[in-house]
């Protein structure tokens, strides 16, 4: 047991290795495993970007439901467009 704790006391950064090495072990055998395992990987459907672009301008904007400022702004992009 001594040769042990002699080993530890002058070499500490070995647990530190050993540390990272185990839960680096730990991380690569949960991404093999999403990746092969086909119960576990997640399907995402594809998406054009003009639909992503559009769905994501529609949860942000929301619409103007006063009369008053739909007109104004009416008015500012009439004169915008001229």
């Amino acid at each position: 047991m001594k040769f042990y704790g002699n080993f530890i006391e002058e070499h500490p950064f070995i647990i530190v290795i050993i540390l990272v090495a185990f839960f680096g072990l730990i991380v690569g055998g949960v991404i093999l495993v999403k990746k092969f395992v086909k119960p576990l990987q997640i399907d995402k459907p594809e998406m054009k970007e003009e639909d992503a672009v559009k769905e994501e301008l529609d949860r942000i904007l929301v619409p103007v439901e006063d009369e008053e400022t739909k007109r104004q702004m009416e008015e500012a992009a009439k004169k915008d467009g001229e």
